[in-house]
């Protein structure tokens, strides 16, 4: 698995669309109910990339198998120094131990970035433990879980929050 972080093709961010719109659908991770037009991705990547943020694809044998940026934490500005990071796997590749890649090399590269000092993983739903997982291996202390935080699909689901201090 190779990493890239910029130059992407038009066919790179409809995967990385597509694997994020299938976790929207069919998952309680993301708590998005609606999939994203490929407009309000591009918006969510110009976004990322205008703050200087990092936008990731991890690359397969030349395909997109999954993606993880850093956003805000908060937009107040008391929270400027912490960051909130997403990560997402095409479903073909779970279990493989991508995600874990993709989060070491997130982390690597936001250690270069002088304005992050936090990152916050927001885990969607308590069964989520293959991410609690991942984040534990990384060096992610659990910080606390707010109950019933998300609702969706008729369910309402918890927010498990993980905290790396760069």
């Amino acid at each position: 698995m190779k990493v890239k972080t910029n130059n992407f093709t038009e066919k790179d961010i409809s995967k990385a669309l597509k694997i994020y719109n299938y976790f929207i659908e069919n998952s309680l991770s993301n708590f998005e109910e609606k999939k994203l037009s490929k407009s309000s991705f591009n918006l969510l990547l110009t976004k990322i990339k205008k703050n200087k943020l990092p936008f990731i694809l991890a690359v397969k044998n030349e395909k997109v198998i999954g993606l993880a940026f850093i956003n805000k934490f908060r937009e107040k500005s008391g929270y400027r120094f912490s960051y909130e990071h997403s990560i997402y796997v095409d479903p073909k590749f779970i279990n493989m131990g991508y995600g874990n890649k993709i989060l070491r090399e997130l982390v690597k590269i936001s250690k270069k970035i002088k304005k992050i000092k936090n990152l916050i993983a927001v885990i969607g739903g308590k069964d989520n433990l293959a991410s609690v997982k991942i984040h534990k291996k990384n060096g992610f202390q659990y910080i606390g879980t707010i109950k019933k935080a998300g609702f969706k699909k008729n369910k309402w689901i918890d927010s498990i929050y993980m905290q790396k201090r760069l």
